[in-house]
């Protein structure tokens, strides 16, 4: 009986895992191994990289710079309109624009990389919020 038991849990847990969708690994990947990890989901390699880290390497020119900040803002644009703009936005944009005036392009693309990456999370918020709102209403 405890080998049938055993052998049950074996195989529940092997579909569980198989049953992982990629954001779940890729989460479970960043979240252990941090920015930049190589994973494997479904035979493929795969790295832990949010799609503006991915934009934000590039060379280090003032209009890739300025081309992520505009990027950026329209972003930070769209999910002001709903209502679920981050507060650290404003700033990280403002510093991104500071550090193009200063030259300092490499970290204009970083900065306007993570101000890019807080808006597409506001607007997951948001997202979440209007398809769930029923759930905050007391019973």
């Amino acid at each position: 009986m405890k080998k049938v038991m055993i052998l049950c849990a074996a195989v529940l847990f092997s579909q569980a895992v198989a049953a992982e969708t990629y954001q779940e690994a890729f989460n479970k990947a960043r979240a252990m191994y941090g920015k930049g990890h190589e994973f494997q989901w479904q035979g493929k390699t795969y790295k832990t990289l949010h799609e503006e880290e991915i934009e934000a390497d590039v060379d280090a020119t003032e209009a890739n710079a300025k081309a992520l900040l505009d990027k950026a803002i329209a972003a930070n644009k769209k999910v002001a309109d709903v209502g679920f703009e981050w507060k650290l936005t404003g700033g990280l944009l403002k510093k991104s624009a500071q550090a193009i005036e200063a030259g300092d392009y490499r970290k204009a693309l970083d900065l306007a990389a993570q101000a890019k990456y807080h808006a597409r999370i506001g607007l997951a918020q948001y997202e979440y919020a209007e398809a769930n709102w029923y759930k905050a209403v007391p019973q």
